[in-house]
């Protein structure tokens, strides 16, 4: 008996740390935690009510912040979901994008990581894109494994080493540039050659 008790102890405890550990991850070309891409705009309800966002044209983006223990929203960390129409009644889940340093791929990397360090973990990286607000003092550049899924952003490195500022999960063969282009906090950004 004590032994199906400690069995039955050790596989719940495995259950519920897989649970956690599966919460913060990013899974290129899947998924972002329990965000998946393809499913159904209902299946965000889960989140609760968005903080904000924009929809337009059959598309949308779904931004929720993080909470401080008061409740208020702390900006510096969010979740962003692109949904678009695929049948005549029901948006799906194109692209996520999560900042917060919590989430990471299952090689270890995410929001905080240094390019290097992902480059390494994914070779297939490459720069694919780059804004610039009009008076240069912002700037975003776009690094992506198009077959892979996924991408990272960095966000005014002027650096000689860029750390990730956000990751960008999409279909594989598509691009993180494939839908309407989204930076929270960086409105009236230009694209320039990366």
């Amino acid at each position: 008996m004590r032994l199906l008790f400690f069995c039955l102890s050790l596989l719940f405890v495995t259950t519920v740390v897989t649970a956690q550990k599966s919460a913060w991850l990013i899974t290129p070309g899947k998924s972002i935690g329990q965000i998946n891409l393809e499913a159904p705009a209902q299946s965000l309800s889960v989140l609760g009510k968005p903080d904000g966002g924009d929809a337009a044209m059959m598309k949308a983006w779904r931004i929720w912040y993080s909470r401080r223990k008061d409740n208020s929203i702390d900006s510096s960390h969010m979740l962003a979901v692109f949904t678009a129409m695929r049948t005549q009644d029901t948006q799906f889940v194109k692209q996520i994008r999560v900042n917060s340093p919590k989430f990471r791929t299952s090689k270890g990397v995410g929001p905080g990581s240094t390019i290097a360090a992902i480059r390494k973990a994914y070779p297939g990286v490459e720069k694919a894109q780059a804004y610039e607000s009009a008076n240069k003092a912002r700037k975003i550049v776009v690094y992506e494994d198009k077959k892979l899924g996924i991408a990272f952003e960095t966000a005014n490195s002027r650096s000689r080493k860029p750390v990730c500022s956000m990751v960008v999960v999409f279909d594989p063969g598509e691009s993180a540039a494939g839908v309407l282009d989204f930076h929270t906090g960086f409105d009236l950004m230009n694209p320039v050659v990366p």
